[in-house]
């Protein structure tokens, strides 16, 4: 399959097609319930979201007193649903407000000074002197499926751009983030050290532009996971002390995405690894707590809810070359969900881009 980010159609997967006669989810419901849930959230609670006046979604959602922060950097990510939403309903006013707030973004957290040596950099919002590699692999991520769904709207200039960022941040010891202040890079002991959407990104510059450029950085950043995974198999990442779930997914989707683009069986030992440590921790109703220690201990019990599917499939893009029933089991929450036809184990490499 194809490698992607954004939706199961990135993968080159078919739209999914909701049936009467199909499974009933957790809590009975049923696939024609579940379709009518998806449709209420997407065209009617999405919109009310939308700050018309400054063209992108508001932030922070507070519902005892429906607060709505100002738009920052939710708009994002907010534009990867869209695009997602997009694929799945095929209506167009989804992707011109994906269009819409990546362009919001872009217009206000990434650097676009021409002197800059950071340019294309994406800015935090709460730290507007801050440039994060992390938030900038997510753009380029955002950038390039637009550039896949809208021809000739200057996404992929955009993408590349923020491309040059990473490699600097690769040149000075793949580095988390940038200072605009100070003018100098975060060492990884102090930030968020998102490799493995560091590696999609560069991945999927490789996948759309065949520059081998950026298949060399992404294999660059993905030496640098192999180089410090823990011995336990995990991956701690937040100021070299804590594991997260918000990283979690990139970097076991970015080592299969490796091993399969350049058939190096170390990719996948590695993510097998990463795999077996999720499978030691999930709960007993398929989840993992938001935040974990170095020495095991849960910081943060409560669970990010989206953090939850994008693991999942990160589990089952590793089983489609393992075949591991276990990997199978835990993506779908230790049986708590529906039973679905895994993919078939690929028994062949892809190493043309090698």
């Amino acid at each position: 399959m194809k490698i992607g980010v954004i939706s199961p159609q990135d993968w080159g997967l078919p739209v999914y097609q909701m049936s009467e006669g199909g499974p009933v989810f957790p809590a009975g419901i049923s696939p024609a319930e579940l379709e009518r849930r998806i449709r209420l959230n997407l065209f009617d609670w999405l919109p009310r979201q939308w700050d018309s006046a400054a063209g992108a979604f508001y932030g922070f959602y507070r519902a005892p007193d429906g607060f709505r922060e100002p738009p920052q950097t939710v708009n994002l990510i907010a534009s990867w649903q869209l695009m997602a939403a997009f694929d799945r309903f095929g209506d167009e006013s989804l992707l011109a407000r994906a269009a819409q707030s990546l362009d919001f973004y872009r217009r206000h957290f990434t650097v676009s000074h021409p002197m800059s040596v950071v340019a294309g950099g994406a800015r935090d919002g709460a730290a507007p002197s801050e440039v994060w590699t992390k938030f900038t692999a997510e753009f380029v991520i955002g950038a390039l499926g637009l550039a896949s769904r809208q021809a000739g709207a200057g996404w992929l200039e955009h993408a590349e751009a923020a491309g040059r960022f990473l490699i600097q941040a690769a040149r000075h010891g793949f580095s988390p983030r940038y200072r605009l202040d100070s003018g100098r890079w975060d060492s990884r002991d102090f930030g968020w050290d998102s490799w493995g959407r560091v590696v999609e990104a560069c991945l999927l510059l490789f996948q759309e532009t065949e520059e081998t450029r950026w298949l060399e950085l992404a294999q660059g950043w993905g030496e640098h996971g192999l180089a410090i995974q823990d011995p336990d198999g995990g991956f701690y990442l937040i100021d070299g002390e804590y594991y997260n779930t918000d990283l979690a997914a990139d970097e076991l989707r970015g080592l299969a995405f490796l091993f399969e683009l350049t058939g190096d069986h170390r990719y996948l030992q590695v993510a097998e690894r990463f795999a077996d440590w999720h499978l030691a921790r999930q709960r007993s109703n398929g989840s993992w707590p938001l935040t974990i220690d170095r020495d095991g201990n849960v910081v943060v019990p409560t669970v990010g809810p989206g953090d939850m599917p994008n693991l999942a499939i990160a589990l089952l893009r590793i089983h489609q070359f393992t075949g591991r029933e276990d990997l199978l089991s835990a993506a779908l929450g230790r049986g708590t969900l529906p039973m679905i036809t895994p993919f078939r184990p690929i028994r062949r490499l892809i190493t043309s881009a090698a």
